[in-house]
């Protein structure tokens, strides 16, 4: 404001846990939880992950204390989320400070947005590889299931590249790297995009070329160990300059387009890759078959695959909030690849049935980034 003294009134605060590790873990939490806490609460059977292991930068502080305490109500009932590693990194380093954002919401429907990244902005490739490393060779914490520590890694999901400055470019390609060796069979490499900044293209039609999106500084040098990679399509415009008009006149170009932009990131050897478009659905397009050699835990039947699936039409009245939307779309699509790679569908062909007869246990999911 100007600086005045004036006290302004409000009603009520309420906290929660943002960025990408809260958000994928309440959806994680829910999906992949094989004991249940009591008779009551609902089971997924089968579970793919068994546990979940979220990865990032807090303090010791108040606002760490309830990230970690939020972080485990997420799986409290099926005891599936292990906040083990974070405490270990926090006890580490006394100096780091919790990444916090305090979002004022007007009556008129305005909101803001303070952010502090605070130890985000200084989180190194070297404490994320140290963390995972540990939690790698770590059991399970007090409380949570006492089969997990007989358990692989099956998947390694990142979040947010553009808004930690210390892990973009070769930095990320070297986090992915090392996550491949904490894996069984290299597991599943996940990128969930947040915070792509607008580009300054003369023109948004003035589409990028491999070679641009290679040279990339956050994202190039990574893009070949990315397994699926997601982004809305804001941020695919961001990224390739490409057009989409959104009217329902500019349907098919749109499409076309679209298209068009992800099979420059599939040239640039991401195996999987999908851009969400709010209530007009998904697009999802899927590598070769010489990519998806690359990571034999992907299920081979997505090879060549492309599909445009639209959205949910929800119950007249239903509250929508959608906060999280594109962590929770992103971590249903990493549980999907990985129940079809322990074969956990009825076989229906000979690729399928191949599928089955590979690995069938229970693996575990890391997550990295607050």
């Amino acid at each position: 404001g100007d600086g005045g003294e004036a006290i302004e009134t409000f009603q009520g605060e309420k906290s929660i846990g943002g960025g990408s590790v809260s958000m994928a873990c309440k959806t994680l939490a829910r999906l992949t939880h094989g004991e249940p806490y009591d008779g009551d609460y609902m089971q997924v059977a089968p579970p793919a992950v068994h546990s979940v292991i979220p990865l990032c930068k807090i303090g010791n502080d108040d606002t760490g204390n309830k990230l970690v305490s939020l972080l485990e109500n997420c799986g409290s009932a099926c005891r599936n989320v292990s906040t083990k590693a974070m405490k270990v990194e926090r006890d580490r380093d006394q100096e780091a400070r919790t990444a916090l954002a305090v979002l004022p919401i007007y009556q008129d429907g305005r909101r803001g947005c303070f952010f502090d990244a605070a130890s985000n902005s200084t989180f190194t490739p070297e404490q994320l590889v140290q963390m995972m490393s540990e939690a790698a060779a770590a059991g399970p914490e007090s409380g949570m299931s006492e089969s997990a520590p007989s358990l692989p890694i099956g998947a390694f999901l990142f979040g947010y590249p553009h808004l930690l400055p210390m892990m973009q470019g070769e930095a990320l390609a070297h986090i992915f790297d090392k996550a491949r060796t904490f894996m069984e069979d290299g597991g599943v490499i996940a990128l969930d995009l947040n915070g792509v900044p607008d580009t300054d293209y003369p023109s948004k039609t003035t589409t990028r070329s491999v070679a641009d999106l290679r040279n990339d500084p956050v994202l190039g040098p990574a893009l070949p160990h990315v397994d699926i990679l997601h982004m809305n399509e804001d941020e695919l415009v961001n990224l390739t300059g490409c057009q989409i008009e959104g009217t329902d006149a500019s349907q098919l170009e749109d499409e076309f387009n679209i298209a068009s932009a992800v099979s420059l990131f599939l040239m640039c050897g991401v195996a999987v890759v999908a851009v969400t478009r709010g209530k007009r659905g998904c697009f999802i397009s899927c590598n070769d078959m010489e990519r998806f050699e690359k990571s034999k835990a992907l299920p081979s039947s997505w090879v060549d695959c492309t599909t445009k699936l639209d959205a949910l039409e929800l119950p007249p009245g239903t509250r929508i909030n959608t906060n999280g939307a594109g962590d929770s779309f992103t971590s249903g699509l990493l549980i999907s690849a990985l129940i079809r790679h322990t074969g956990m569908t009825v076989p229906t062909d000979r690729s399928v049935q191949s599928s089955a007869q590979g690995s069938t246990r229970s693996a575990e999911d890391f997550r990295a980034q607050s």
